[in-house]
């Protein structure tokens, strides 16, 4: 599919259009245009109405089939854009969603993926009902009024369908909670930012051979593997976070995730060799989502080996400020994970906290 993508910063915030290039090429979608736009919110179309026609023209000439924007859209900007660009407007966090429905594979994740995009779509179908009563006669009800309301009522009720069945996968964690304990093991989850290195990092510390490329979230099925250090310690590599997320899209990661619940330790992995900003808007962006887990946390500070030392230590001092606890390794060379093993063996046993 051929995409145009847009951005709306505000003066002086950075863009992230090359993070949504990534997003897009992991649905194989080729990016053939790209427009962006400083300036506050147009509550209309998001961006100025110039450049919403400019967008218009750009989808035209590059022959695209679909924009996606960097922004979260309204229900009403979506749908006024599509009408004026003439192809399917979506925004960044449904394309995840996208990404996140082919790559599910377990029943719950399955379950909670559609149920954000259930959640993501009920507003949009909310507006189709309100412009085309718009448009109507008073009195008349046309074909298409009555198709988006049958289609309202229907989400409505897999809605309420989805929320009983996720209730019940509570109950399951819980059961497999104590069952992991009574049996002896330890949980170890290898989370943070997505294309950090935590696939590379199963496998060296373990017999695992995961798939390690630099498409972004490619894993989405946990993956637990013993440790070779300590066959009592089990490692589970999850789904990389990603910035900005909207409360329904976190129930997206939930399920991915769900090996989270169950850990006794989350190693927070990040690319050191990223610009320091970067790192921390990266480190923020994970700890929000591992905010409601009730879990110890140490940071790994993956591919040390790509910066100078200086550089090196000047990160990882601004780093120990914001974090529990922060270990330099390279999971591709193996440099200091055996300080890390240790590190995960002493935190799981319980004797002490992260410093």
């Amino acid at each position: 599919m051929r995409v145009v993508l847009a951005e709306r910063r505000s003066p002086g915030e950075r863009s992230s259009l090359e993070e949504l290039a990534a997003l897009a090429r992991t649905l194989n979608h080729e990016v053939v245009g790209v427009l962006e736009q400083v300036r506050k919110p147009d509550p209309a179309y998001l961006i100025g109405k110039g450049k919403a026609q400019e967008l218009a023209d750009l989808t035209r000439s590059k022959g695209a089939n679909r924009v996606v924007f960097n922004n979260q859209l309204t229900p009403s900007q979506a749908y006024k854009l599509s009408r004026l660009v003439g192809v399917e407007v979506i925004d960044r966090f449904q394309l995840i969603l996208e990404i996140f429905a082919m790559r599910a594979g377990s029943p719950e994740a399955k379950l909670q993926v559609e149920y954000a995009r259930l959640s993501y779509e009920m507003p949009r179908i909310r507006e189709q009902v309100r412009a085309l009563m718009s448009v109507e006669q008073p009195g008349l009800m046309g074909g298409g009024e009555y198709e988006v309301d049958v289609r309202y009522d229907m989400v409505k009720r897999k809605l309420v369908n989805l929320r009983r069945k996720l209730k019940s996968i509570a109950s399951v964690r819980e059961q497999r909670r104590k069952r992991r304990h009574s049996r002896g093991f330890k949980l170890v989850a290898l989370a943070g930012y997505t294309n950090a290195g935590k696939s590379t990092l199963l496998n060296a510390l373990t017999a695992a051979k995961a798939e390690v490329d630099d498409m972004l979230f490619t894993t989405l099925m946990p993956r637990t593997r013993a440790m070779r250090a300590s066959r009592m310690i089990l490692l589970t590599d999850t789904v990389g976070f990603i910035d900005g997320l909207p409360p329904w899209l976190v129930e997206a990661f939930k399920a991915t995730l769900e090996e989270i619940y169950l850990a006794d330790l989350v190693v927070l992995v990040f690319d050191v060799a990223e610009p320091l900003p970067e790192i921390l808007r990266k480190f923020r962006a994970s700890r929000e989502v591992l905010a409601e887990y009730p879990v110890k946390v140490v940071a790994a500070l993956n591919k040390a080996d790509l910066i100078p030392r200086e550089e090196l230590e000047r990160k990882l001092k601004t780093l120990n400020d914001v974090t529990m606890f922060a270990i330099p390794i390279s999971a591709l060379k193996h440099t200091n994970l055996s300080s890390l093993i240790e590190i995960i063996r002493t935190n799981v046993s319980g004797s002490r906290e992260p410093a």
